[in-house]
């Protein structure tokens, strides 16, 4: 056992396979992939309201104390700046959380991530033009789609080596970071580039948008309505003049993501009244289902932030997701199907390399309760808990059917993702039971991270 600090949507290979486990399948099948649209209706003026202003310089202020009924993060000083750790100078501090069960934490490891190959771009080219070589035709609402295939000879992490969006959606995040390696040299620290911090709603290089043009607002508590959320640097993303990358006129989009290496860190919680959460429509069933998701940048810009189905990224079969890259880091399915079940999470990853890896689902006939209070990562076939951290090896074999627990209250969610190990790390850690390989991350968020600590934090295999 590691030492801790403080406290302590694709069928499986066949449907024949799937139906004899019961409990396990994906969540496309479930759920027929999860869209970006918010419904319409909201407003087009930028991102949700929130109270007070927000920069695009500076990191997050550290002040603020334990409020009533919370505790600070295990191992960390209720004092501003928290506990420390690499880079502490210009840390977001330890945030107070609401004590609740305190679990073991889990990891899903995908290895073997990237290879060369080809997935479909879309180009603003006329009809006839040669470099229409993939497609071309029409759209999802009958205007013109060129399309080509986009050719990539990258094996490391392709093609979640490219920009990438963060998607949230029905989940209040008190605490966000996103670290990326300060240069090309191998054995580079990592640094913080993105931060937010729900005492001060201050955000440092951020960019948040529901519908319309967004702004460097980020609201933090996104569970009182089901718009789904993206969330990226705040520098303009560079168009050109759309012949060999297409842009559509949504400025709340052309804003640049994530590339190369990059690690994204919440603290956040998925514990509220589902009858709360209000249709981003304004009209109609809401869907109080949580969703984090990092998504290849150019899947948002096709035009209709995904839901141009006809002309995007997304597959270059039409079928499995197996594209320009998505990833549901953590999805709770709620489809009033008998794949739907609001207690558990799924996590899954699509791409041209693979296809879809991971992503099984627990059906509408898992209990948690059948599992002890302490798990945060199960087998939704065998129907046990992980004693060790599942792995999933792209073109290889896949530890059992992971799913998570749907957590209660606060804990740190996290997805790596590293070219040069050729992986993608998602972990769920108790803020109460943080694992001495996170220490100098959590929960202090430093300004900056040693590569000793991102190799340790792929190498965590939690609950073990």
């Amino acid at each position: 056992m590691s030492g801790r600090v403080g406290l302590g949507h694709i069928v499986t290979a066949t449907l024949a396979v799937a139906a004899s486990l019961g409990a396990c399948s994906h969540a496309d099948e479930a759920s027929g992939g999860a869209e970006f649209t918010n419904g319409g209706g909201a407003s087009t003026t930028g991102g949700a309201s929130t109270t007070g202003g927000a920069s695009t310089t500076g990191g997050a202020s550290t002040t603020g104390g334990t409020h009533a009924g919370e505790t600070a993060a295990a191992g960390a000083s209720t004092e501003p700046g928290g506990a420390g750790g690499e880079g502490a100078g210009d840390s977001l501090g330890a945030y107070p959380f609401t004590p609740s069960t305190v679990t073991r934490g889990g990891t899903m490891t995908f290895t073997n991530v990237g290879a060369a190959g080809w997935w479909p771009r879309r180009i603003d080219r006329p009809a006839g033009d040669p470099g229409c070589d993939y497609k071309d035709g029409t759209d999802t609402w009958g205007g013109h789609c060129c399309m080509t295939e986009h050719a990539t000879d990258a094996v490391e992490l392709s093609p979640f080596d490219s920009e990438m969006t963060l998607i949230l959606k029905a989940i209040d995040v008190k605490q966000l970071a996103v670290y990326q390696p300060a240069s090309a040299t191998a054995g580079a620290a990592w640094r913080r580039v993105t931060a937010w911090d729900a005492r001060t709603r201050t955000a440092d290089n951020l960019w948040f948008t529901q519908q319309g043009n967004g702004s460097t607002t980020f609201p933090g508590d996104l569970t009182q309505n089901d718009c789904v959320g993206y969330l990226t640097q705040a520098p303009a993303f560079a168009c050109g003049d759309g012949r060999d990358y297409y842009c559509p006129n949504d400025p709340g989009v052309l804003h640049q993501g994530f590339s190369g290496s990059k690690l994204v860190v919440l603290l956040g919680s998925m514990t509220f009244d589902d009858a709360r959460v209000k249709a981003c429509s304004g009209s109609g069933t809401p869907s109080p289902a949580p969703w984090v998701a990092f998504v290849a940048s150019e899947l948002t810009r096709d035009g209709g932030r995904k839901y141009n189905g006809l002309c995007n990224c997304y597959s270059r079969t039409g079928t499995v997701g197996d594209g320009c890259g998505e990833i549901n880091v953590f999805e709770v399915v709620m489809d009033n199907n008998d794949y739907s079940n609001r207690e558990f999470a799924s996590t899954g990853v699509r791409s041209f390399q693979d296809g879809h890896v991971g992503g099984a689902v627990c059906q509408a006939s898992c209990d948690r309760n059948a599992f002890p209070d302490d798990v945060d990562v199960v087998d939704a076939c065998a129907k046990t808990a992980y004693g060790s951290g599942p792995e999933l090896v792209f073109g290889g074999d896949t530890d059992g059917c992971p799913v998570w627990r749907r957590p209660d209250g606060d804990r740190y969610f996290f997805i790596l993702l590293d070219q040069s190990a050729r992986s993608i790390q998602v972990g769920m850690i108790h803020p109460a039971n943080i694992p001495s390989a996170a220490a100098p991350l959590l929960p202090a968020f430093p300004s900056g991270l040693s590569r000793a600590t991102i190799d340790a934090m792929i190498a965590l295999r939690l609950p073990n």
